[in-house]
């Protein structure tokens, strides 16, 4: 199958027309394509935030140089040093 100007190609998909529906109205889009498409883009934005996030995570996670968090305690500087 071909692809249109956009990249995009039709596909076969079992999906529930009800929800499909819900998510139209909730996405307030003029097709039901247009939905799905949206629905799939945040789906992989979210993912590769989680992924983003974990990376993060295993690295230590963020440090809060300003000590605007509530609670927050600034890492000493050789501490830092010591992990890259």
């Amino acid at each position: 199958m071909g692809q249109n100007k956009k990249g995009h190609t039709r596909k076969n998909l079992v999906v529930s027309p009800v929800s499909i529906q819900q998510l139209q109205r909730l996405l307030n889009v003029s097709s039901e394509s247009e939905a799905v498409r949206i629905a799939v883009e945040d789906r992989l934005l979210a993912e590769r935030l989680a992924s983003a996030a974990d990376r993060i995570a295993k690295r230590g996670g963020l440090v809060d140089l300003f000590e605007r968090s509530a609670g927050s305690r600034r890492k000493p500087l050789h501490a830092a040093r010591r992990r890259a």
